[in-house]
């Protein structure tokens, strides 16, 4: 059997390199240079092997066994749902990876029908207002356009910091359908979005704000085409929800549905054809072998395998080069100090926790603490500060930014996808000039490997994810009915 690390071990990984993430697991040197390690006596048999229990993996495995086929999914961490992680001990069942569960979600929709789960409206409603913390001064967000805080000129001066982006985006998007954001005749657009905004007249005051408030990397380094096939996703959206169980709990229903089919603790760090076969290896030296893989490792963790594979130039290029979107997810529980200075609990900043969202207890609706999402270089900063020190600064932020929280927060746990060694990121950053043709590749296959996985996607968020792993899994049993080994 693979090594079945604890969850808090697995989550406190720091750094994406293969090394790192075998100590995180308890995996020595010696196993990685050797492939000497712990083998099982009998290992399974599978017909299809997969890579990675996130739901795109899942969702693949569910339609392979659904068909006859023996899926054998194979996951580094102690826990199913990638980057679908829910804190289940936490009264809120706080979230620290995707929340949001579009009603135009028909296939999770489905998938949380047949788990007995329920969807139900994001709240949000409760919440009301905005409070600001820019240039060292605390205020009310209708107080912005007059602020000595706002640093902007002219019409700027009325638009709040978080909506900065789209005032200027928003509009005029050369896109008519949100599917057809990575086509090749998106090519003429495809550039970044400082570029993009440049040219519709932002102010460089205007665009510091926005490399804090985007939900990106820095706005020179990734395309406008995401951007854009967002906004038109969301226009057409009638309404958001999120699964009142938590969003893993979706993927803790489809791993325990797969039983023994689902293998935690494995590090894969080799992938090959060997003799008309594929064969995966494991850190701890265990190989599988099968005739067909569905792989949906994202990028970052993928460049720590060894990849033996009939790869074009382009996908080498991409797994070699492909950034991700550094996050930090941080929780705080806190005592009400809101109601002592009068303003709203959700915050902006240019401050190291950047955006603060009110914790509501699911029968209440109170707000019982934060959760901080810190974007790009403001994540990769915060990766570079131990437990304590992390602690140490979000708390004392507090303090500055509204002084009558100090003494009445109290920090709970971070995760770091950036430095997530089996993550590398919350999602791809696809830079600019590369969309079409990256995007092209991450959907071919290499020999009897196929990718799926959010990457991979066609429709957004746990959506796509899902979709592309069932789709990953629908053409490898059309190439071959039974997907017999």
């Amino acid at each position: 059997m693979g090594i079945r690390p604890t969850e808090a071990r697995t989550e406190g990984s720091r750094g994406v390199g293969r090394r790192k993430a075998l100590k995180a697991l308890g995996l020595s040197a010696l196993a990685l240079g050797s492939g000497i390690g712990p083998r099982a006596a009998a290992l399974p048999k599978a017909d299809v092997l997969v890579l990675g229990a996130g739901v795109a993996g899942l969702a693949a495995a569910r339609r392979i066994a659904a068909s006859g086929a023996r899926p054998l999914v194979l996951e580094a961490r102690g826990r199913p749902g990638g980057r679908t992680y829910t804190r289940f001990d936490l009264p809120d069942r706080a979230e620290f990876g995707a929340v949001e569960i579009g009603d135009s979600y028909t296939r999770t929709h489905a998938l949380a029908q047949a788990c007995g789960l329920r969807i139900a409206p994001l709240a949000g409603g409760r919440s009301t207002g905005l409070t600001l913390h820019v240039n060292g001064q605390t205020l009310a967000s209708g107080d912005w356009p007059n602020s000595s805080a706002n640093p902007l000129a002219g019409t700027e001066r009325q638009v709040l910091p978080s909506r900065l982006e789209a005032h200027y985006l928003a509009s005029d998007i050369p896109l008519t359908q949100a599917a057809a954001w990575d086509l090749p005749t998106m090519r003429p657009h495809d550039r970044s979005i400082a570029t993009e905004l440049r040219a519709r007249g932002v102010s460089e005051e205007a665009l510091k704000l926005v490399n804090v408030t985007g939900n990106h990397n820095h706005s020179d380094a990734v395309s406008v085409l995401p951007w854009w096939r967002s906004a038109l996703l969301f226009r057409q959206a009638s309404g958001v929800g999120t699964f009142v169980q938590g969003c893993a709990s979706l993927a803790k229903c489809l791993a325990a549905e797969l039983g023994e089919a689902v293998r935690y603790g494995s590090v894969v760090t080799r992938i090959a054809t060997d003799r008309g076969q594929l064969k995966v290896t494991l850190a701890d030296g265990t190989e599988f072998r099968a005739r067909h893989c569905i792989c949906t490792l994202p990028l970052p963790a993928l460049r720590n395998v060894r990849l033996e594979l009939p790869l074009d130039a382009t996908q080498r290029r991409v797994i070699a080069q492909a950034d991700y979107t550094q996050a930090t997810v941080a929780m705080f529980d806190a005592d009400p100090f809101w109601k002592e200075d009068g303003l709203a609990p959700a915050m902006w900043t240019d401050s190291p926790l950047e955006r603060l969202f009110p914790r509501r207890h699911p029968e209440t609706g109170e707000c019982i603490g934060f959760k901080a999402f810190v974007n790009g270089a403001g994540a990769k900063a915060l990766d570079d500060l131990d437990e304590a020190a992390f602690a140490k600064l979000a708390l004392a932020t507090f303090a500055r930014v509204r002084p009558s929280s100090n003494g009445r927060v109290r920090y709970l746990a971070r995760h770091s996808w950036g430095a997530d060694p089996f993550a590398g990121g919350a999602y791809a950053a696809w830079p600019p000039g590369e969309v079409a043709e990256w995007r092209a590749a991450v959907r071919r296959p290499a020999g009897p490997v196929r990718f799926a996985g959010e990457h991979t996607a066609n429709a957004p968020g746990v959506e796509g994810a899902i979709r592309s792993g069932e789709d990953a899994a629908a053409a490898i049993l059309d190439s071959s009915p039974k997907a017999a080994s």
